[in-house]
């Protein structure tokens, strides 16, 4: 019975048989003859494998919507690329952007529809693609996520955590290992500053490295670092899809300290950079950048040390300029006020002389006629003159005394005053100073094990040498 004869179903009503080489064939010529030459398919990449003949098979499926999360495809075909078309197919690829085929990408693809009788499977032979497809796909999709961040405050909110004055310590999302990894740490090390990394692992490609990420800068968030450092290498525009996801964006302006971004391409920015506090194009200056921020509070804080030592030598300069002047104001008070003293004494002794005198001549006068009278009087007078002397003489002694005495005590007062601000009193009273390289050390977490100190006490200088380290 031939193939296409139908007479014996007509008449009969029976329906036709076909081996199964005989169906295979007869669909074959069906899809041809409905299907003549090439078609184009658009769709989203899903279980991508390359095998080792060099031929590349994948699904290429019709997502279902955006709020459909979790359920199948509405409809999937599959797709086989054979070596000879894909050499050509990598190349077109190639030179939009080093794009690569990956699970996840949506593309739009040439090629043939084709039954394979061996599996039953009915398959497209794909002979080639369309980058621009691709690219305005990514394109349009990163704008609508722009727009949706920036209506709900998400582009900006990273952006107004405040920086930490010395990020010291940091969480590092990315993969172990990568190179990514090693230059962001190599970088760190090369400052000769002393850091803590928490590396929190993730995947930064494939189908679920978006979820993996966004989980990871939870993690780190959580873990009391400074700042957040999310790096990644170089790679196509394609490889960089994971950080242009929703979950990655809201994971970062949810961040509780700063996150950095340290994603290798030089043209694009990614969502991430765009939310993120800081974007640098390399993981090697996302670590520059840190070391940077930490490097400028070191210099600062030094230069306010030592403004604070320079203001207390000016301090103690004035301090003893003030007691030097303040002492040779005292020794000329002291001497005016003895000399004046002493004038004092003289221009008294000399007035109770002249009055003596004066009284010794009427006495003299008057001692004829009241010779015993005179005598006694006179005797009385030389008597009160003698106490009155005596008594002047007391007061100017006492006086003199007095002046040296209070000018003696100012100055014992400023002395002390002077040897409160004396650091050897400081260091007497149990304080020390302890210097590393000759810098005054003040946080131990800026030394390392088996650095050598030197404190200075009261009495000399003790060597030591770091032995644990308890921030």
């Amino acid at each position: 019975m031939s193939l296409f004869s139908t007479t014996s179903a007509e008449e009969t009503g029976e329906p036709m048989a076909f081996t199964v080489a005989q169906l295979a064939d007869r669909i074959k010529q069906v899809l041809n003859g409905a299907f003549d030459g090439e078609l184009e398919v658009e769709g989203e990449i899903r279980n991508l494998g390359r095998a080792r003949s060099g031929h590349m098979y994948f699904d290429l499926v019709e997502p279902p919507p955006a709020t459909s999360i979790g359920k199948q495809p509405e409809a999937s075909v599959s797709v086989a690329l054979f070596k000879f078309n894909r050499a050509r197919v990598e190349e077109t690829l190639s030179r939009y952007g080093n794009m690569v085929m990956e699970d996840g990408m949506k593309v739009r693809i040439r090629g043939e529809l084709d039954f394979w009788p061996p599996r039953g499977q009915l398959r497209v032979r794909m002979t080639g693609i369309d980058p621009r497809f691709t690219l305005g796909e990514l394109e349009a999709e990163r704008q609508r996520l722009l727009e949706k961040l920036r209506d709900e405050g998400l582009l900006t909110r990273n952006r107004a955590v405040p920086f930490p004055l010395a990020p010291l310590r940091i969480g590092l999302v990315t993969s172990n290992g990568s190179a990514a990894h090693r230059d962001f740490c190599e970088e760190l090390e090369a400052s000769g500053l002393a850091w803590e990394v928490v590396l929190v692992d993730t995947p930064v490609q494939g189908m679920d490295a978006p979820a993996r990420i966004a989980a990871a800068i939870a993690r780190a968030g959580r873990a009391g670092v400074d700042v957040i450092a999310v790096v990644r290498g170089g790679g196509a525009r394609t490889d960089l899809v994971a950080f242009d996801d929703e979950a990655v964006a809201r994971a970062i302006a949810a961040a509780p300290v700063p996150v950095l971004t340290g994603i290798g391409h030089e043209i694009d920015r990614t969502i991430a950079d765009e939310v993120a506090h800081e974007a640098q194009k390399t993981p090697t200056a996302c670590a520059g950048f840190v070391v940077t921020a930490a490097r400028n509070h070191l210099v600062a804080t030094e230069q306010a040390w030592n403004a604070i030592t320079a203001r207390t030598e000016r301090l103690l300069d004035d301090s003893g300029l003030l007691l030097a002047t303040v002492s040779r104001t005292t020794a000329r008070a002291a001497e005016d006020r003895l000399r004046r003293a002493g004038n004092g004494l003289d221009g008294r002794a000399g007035r109770i002389r002249d009055l003596a005198q004066n009284r010794t001549r009427i006495e003299v006068r008057r001692v004829d006629t009241f010779a015993g009278t005179a005598r006694h009087r006179a005797a009385a007078a030389v008597t009160h003159g003698r106490r009155t002397l005596e008594q002047a003489r007391l007061t100017v002694a006492t006086r003199a005394r007095r002046t040296p005495a209070a000018a003696t005590r100012d100055l014992a007062n400023l002395e002390d005053r002077l040897r409160l601000l004396d650091p050897r009193v400081i260091l007497a009273r149990g304080w020390s100073i302890t210097r590393h390289r000759g810098k005054v050390v003040r946080d131990p977490a800026s030394l390392g094990v088996g650095e050598e100190l030197i404190t200075t006490l009261a009495r000399g200088d003790l060597h030591s040498t770091v032995s644990e380290n308890r921030p």
